[in-house]
């Protein structure tokens, strides 16, 4: 896939810090997401070797901050970043469509957060979308056990977060496990 993220493109990318100071809602589940997330010595080891690897990596964000998939998953990323010295910018992704359509899920889905890895000479390492693949699967099944409460769609998305938050942990590091798999192949080749 011939991407469109080059130097200039990427240097328009807000820096998390940015990211964060720009910010009309939802700051305080960001904040919160990134001081909770403890990554042991193996995994800020492992992602600061791959970076020395491959990179620098850079790490071309999409998201908004309106978004839960956002504020659970953009903190994971930059903390891996800032630990291991890569250079994560954040693009709106309703500014960015451009980039955002090279990265559909499915082939159809706007689905966010997205992170774009890219090594030397812009050379594309692999993306992620959304949320761990156990989280999706979380949330499918309890969806069809509410189904028989004849719930709202907002009273479905308030027991779903309900549900989720004791697992929260798990979710966070399995997000840390898949990117750390992502990483791991673009490192084989």
């Amino acid at each position: 896939m011939e991407t469109l993220v080059n130097e200039q493109r990427f240097a328009q990318g807000l820096e998390y810090a940015q990211y964060l100071a720009q910010m009309k809602t939802n700051r305080e589940h960001f904040e919160r997401n990134y001081q909770e997330l403890r990554l042991s010595p193996d995994d800020e080891k492992y992602f600061s070797s791959i970076n020395e690897r491959l990179g620098p990596i850079k790490v071309l964000a999409l998201g908004e901050d309106w978004c839960p998939d956002v504020q659970r998953g953009l903190p994971i990323m930059a903390k891996i970043a800032e630990r291991a010295g890569m250079d994560l910018r954040v693009f709106p992704r309703d500014n960015n469509m451009d980039i955002m359509n090279q990265y559909l899920k499915e082939g159809k889905y706007t689905s966010i957060p997205v992170f774009a890895f890219f090594g030397q000479d812009w050379k594309p390492l692999g993306y992620w979308i959304e949320r761990p693949a156990m989280a999706t699967k979380f949330i499918s099944e309890t969806k069809e056990k509410l189904v028989e409460f004849n719930l709202t769609e907002e009273e479905t998305k308030l027991e779903l977060r309900k549900r989720m938050a004791p697992i929260w942990d798990n979710l966070r590091m399995e997000t840390v496990r898949e990117l750390r798999e992502l990483l791991g192949k673009a490192a084989t080749f």
